[in-house]
């Protein structure tokens, strides 16, 4: 997401919110009298703020990543990839540990198939990612963090 999206987001979060506690006071009976303690009213640097917090936390945004024939995509600790289209194999990194496949339940070693749609984990910074299959088309992989295509 661009900061334009982070920011709708974090202000839809803060109608969300206030939308949210005016039906739970309503429900529970109270008052709801606008600058009462039960309704406090706040002003616009504070909203401002929240949102500013928000949108500074999110840093979790989605990118669609074309992995070509002969490219690698390199995940770093954190980063999450989850292969939409195409025959992609994992890379093992150095120590010869895998891919973590957060939906399949397995651990995922380099040169096996990786399923569609399937999310993985990169648990460690050491060179490991996805490469497409021999033969295949180009790929399309959804990453969330850090990552290098070389």
């Amino acid at each position: 997401m661009n900061k334009k999206s982070k920011l709708l987001s974090a202000v839809a979060a803060v109608f969300a919110i206030v939308f949210a506690s005016q039906a739970w006071a309503s429900s529970a009976g109270a008052p709801g009298v606008p600058g009462s303690a039960d309704d406090p009213v706040v002003t616009k640097s504070y909203v401002d703020e929240k949102i500013a917090e928000a949108a500074g936390s999110g840093g979790s945004s989605l990118t669609v990543v074309e992995l070509k024939k002969g490219k690698t995509l390199y995940g770093f600790e954190g980063t999450e990839f989850i292969v939409r289209t195409g025959l992609v194999l994992a890379v093992e990194g150095k120590n010869g540990d895998g891919l973590t496949d957060l939906t399949g339940g397995v651990d995922l070693k380099g040169g096996m198939v990786v399923s569609p749609n399937h999310l993985l984990l990169i648990a460690r910074s050491d060179s490991r990612g996805l490469r497409l299959m021999d033969g295949s088309n180009p790929s399309y992989v959804i990453v969330r963090g850090k990552y290098e295509l070389k």
